[in-house]
């Protein structure tokens, strides 16, 4: 059980802020007279890619070790896409003065990149784990 909830709980944890981040302390720019900046659509998709990573963590709760390798394999390229939105595919707004530019952008790449490392270790315990219990 204790490495079950080692190998789950940082992709729920890091999923969760990934998806609460940029709607609260790491905010980005206010829609102002319908004119949508593009941080926001990248809040909007960190919102989908960090539930979907908590989501993959909570399944992996309920299933056997090989089969929550594979959801932590998931659980890293989601993480690799939360980065990807705001530095390559997305973008933040263009002014470095920009609160999007100096808090948003940098949350989501650490909080993606965390997410990433847990992943590629929890993916490793629960490999040599199965391999282990086969034995």
């Amino acid at each position: 059980m204790t490495r079950k909830l080692f190998v789950t709980l940082p992709a729920i944890v890091l999923g969760a802020l990934i998806a609460v981040a940029p709607q609260t302390f790491a905010y980005v720019c206010k829609v102002e007279d319908g004119m949508k900046m593009a941080c926001h659509y990248t809040a909007q998709a960190a919102l989908g890619i960090g539930v979907v990573i908590a989501l993959l963590g909570v399944i992996g709760l309920f299933v056997e070790p090989k089969v929550r390798a594979g959801l932590n394999i998931a659980v890293a390229l989601n993480a690799l896409l939360a980065v990807a939105v705001p530095t390559v595919l997305i973008g933040v707004c263009k002014g470095a003065m920009m609160h999007c530019h100096m808090v948003t952008l940098p949350t989501l790449i650490v909080l993606g990149a965390l997410a990433v490392v847990f992943a590629a270790i929890a993916v490793r315990l629960d490999l040599t784990g199965a391999k282990n219990a086969g034995r």
